[in-house]
């Protein structure tokens, strides 16, 4: 990942305080005039809405909210490239799932097992049977080593380059009124640890997702954390809000997501008298236009009040530096 990233991250919030505009990608809309004025009114003290430094608990989604998610989450294309590396060394695997289903290219094992509600299956047979007996240490280097060698299928640059700017100026613009901010994202966490604090200037501690089962163990008195086959925790629909409380132990105030996954997390901040945002895949010609997975969320932004974030009309640019 490069330095363009990293720049501007240190340099976007002085620039935004000399411009007055604490969204400079943004259009003037609704949604930019809504999250001022919610922000606005947590902050000033005596204020009916104001929320002391301490409760301004931000928690945003990750693929599809901060970043791109099409075609596929970008985890997903290096577990895939992991597993046909491992093919290529062991052919005997071809005949196994989930390995069978990534050399037939046949996605319909996987939507079966998410149609019979068989996420645990999913998430041991993607996240963990790839990476089996691995130490954290061996999965982080394998991360870092897929991250900076990645290139989107379509729109040909790395990571760095598909991080949402106006999104990214909400996290800055959230952090300099002190609130916290935080990512849950379904996609697994020890992932996207390796890259938040490059792309979006937040910790390891503050960021959270989908866990493999580690065990503990201890070679040529070395403590090591080995990888097993088995899901932990699937951070998406009900298991977001349940983490929240269990990792923060406070309920969010501003929640910021873009599927049904999103749902009762976005639910959690907005049904406890915060906010929630909503964002919305209408651009086909910056990005992708796609209304997949959002039946259940859509009309609940209406019915609760939540923001819905057009991207083609509300964002003057989508990525850094285009």
């Amino acid at each position: 990942m490069g330095m363009t990233t990293v720049f501007f991250l240190t340099a976007a919030l002085p620039q935004l305080a000399r411009a007055g505009d604490p969204l400079p990608s943004w259009n003037e809309v609704a949604s930019k005039k809504a999250i001022v004025a919610f922000v606005s009114g947590v902050t000033k003290e005596g204020s009916s809405t104001y929320v002391a430094p301490e409760d301004r608990i931000a928690t945003f989604d990750n693929d599809g909210t901060l970043w791109v998610e099409k075609p596929l989450y970008t985890h997903l294309l290096g577990v895939f490239q992991r597993m046909k590396a491992q093919m290529a060394a062991d052919p005997s695997l071809k005949d196994r799932e989930p390995y069978r289903a990534v050399a037939a290219n046949d996605m319909s094992y996987f939507m079966n097992l998410y149609e019979d509600a068989a996420f645990a299956t999913i998430v041991s047979q993607l996240m963990g049977v790839p990476f089996g007996g691995m130490t954290s240490e061996q999965y982080d280097a394998w991360g870092r080593e897929f991250l900076s060698e990645f290139k989107h299928p379509k729109l040909k640059v790395g990571v760095e380059g598909l991080i949402y700017k106006p999104m990214i100026e909400l996290i800055r613009y959230l952090e300099q009124n002190d609130f916290t901010v935080y990512i849950f994202t379904a996609d697994e966490g020890a992932f996207l640890r390796l890259a938040a604090t490059n792309l979006y200037g937040l910790p390891p501690s503050q960021v959270l997702g989908t866990s493999i089962r580690s065990e503990w163990v201890v070679e040529n008195e070395k403590p090591l954390l080995v990888r097993t086959y088995r899901m932990q925790h699937l951070n998406n629909w009900d298991g977001k809000p349940r983490l929240i409380q269990q990792v923060i132990g406070k309920r969010p105030i501003f929640a910021a997501g873009n599927s049904n996954g999103d749902q009762h997390m976005l639910q959690y901040a907005a049904l406890s008298g915060g906010m929630s945002v909503l964002v919305h895949h209408t651009d086909d010609k910056r990005e992708f236009a796609y209304t997949s997975h959002t039946d259940k969320v859509m009309p609940l932004a209406q019915k609760e009040g939540w923001t819905v974030i057009d991207m083609k009309r509300d964002w003057k640019a989508i990525f850094p530096g285009r």
